[in-house]
């Protein structure tokens, strides 16, 4: 399946060590939130940082520590809350 069509968005906490990565594919009606807690964008890091990051994605198999799935009734509950606030 190709997946070239996408909206992607990368929000970083307020204190810039932790972010949620949320990418919508076009044709799909899942919303995927990945929720990295080593520092990645936009902070500069030192080459102890950068080893950990890389050390923590060759030995986890992923750069992030969680992803969701949101199916479509659950990206509505979602934008419900949000609303709200």
């Amino acid at each position: 399946m190709k997946k070239s069509s996408k909206i992607e968005e990368f929000i970083m906490c307020s204190c810039f060590s932790e972010g949620i990565y949320l990418v919508k594919y076009k044709d799909e009606e899942e919303l995927y939130l990945s929720i990295f807690t080593r520092g990645i964008n936009p902070k500069r890091f030192n080459w102890k940082d950068k080893i950990r990051y890389i050390w923590h994605a060759l030995t986890k198999n992923k750069p992030f520590e969680d992803e969701i799935v949101l199916d479509k009734d659950a990206v509505a509950k979602l934008k419900k809350v949000l609303n709200k606030t």
